[in-house]
């Protein structure tokens, strides 16, 4: 039943609240197993829910205690997914791994503590506005020279999930205040 199918003159908002806790609780089809739960009918549940009959007391004490035992136990498992997420992966680089040079930017590899590849990309601005173009060495140069403020914004876009794949893409805005020199005049 929906709140529209009531009159709205003689809108009952127990029934409004009985309904909405059954959804919260159960879905759509909440009735029969919020009724088990009160250890009562379900035709009782569905006058209630009609609003043609108040909820009683007793009732409403029993899903007061059934949603706050349900609370708790949502609340016990969300601190321990909150307790995993913050225990965060580190990336680290992959040792026989080999910095590519592309026409857009750079290609570098991190992974996982298990082992997981983790491709990352530095887009041509960062190196265009920071390091001569030509020789290649200069810009190979400068990533190894700066590497661990790249590592930095990998396992930042990492931890926010701002991954597509196994590909971090890093920008220009992704290293805005980072200690990163212009070095094109020397």
């Amino acid at each position: 039943m929906t709140i529209q199918s009531q009159n709205p003159q003689k809108l009952n908002m127990n029934a409004v609240l009985l309904r909405q806790i059954g959804e919260a609780l159960y879905g759509a089809d909440w009735q029969a197993p919020l009724s088990r739960v009160a250890g009562v009918s379900d035709r009782s549940m569905r006058r209630w829910a009609a609003g043609t009959d108040d909820v009683p007391d007793g009732v409403w004490q029993e899903v007061h205690l059934h949603a706050s035992s349900r609370w708790m136990t949502i609340k016990y498992f969300d601190e321990e997914i909150a307790t995993l997420l913050k225990q965060r992966t580190q990336l680290r680089p992959i040792s026989n791994s080999k910095i590519r040079r592309a026409h857009l930017g750079i290609h570098f590899a991190l992974h996982t503590e298990n082992g997981r590849p983790v491709r990352c990309f530095i887009r041509r601005e960062v190196f265009d506005d920071r390091v001569p173009r030509d020789p290649l060495s200069h810009t190979l140069n400068y990533f190894k020279d700066h590497a661990d403020v790249f590592y930095q914004a990998a396992q930042r876009k990492f931890d926010a999930g701002d991954i597509a794949g196994d590909l971090i893409s890093i920008s220009n805005a992704d290293v805005v205040g980072e200690d990163l020199p212009d070095i094109r005049s020397h």
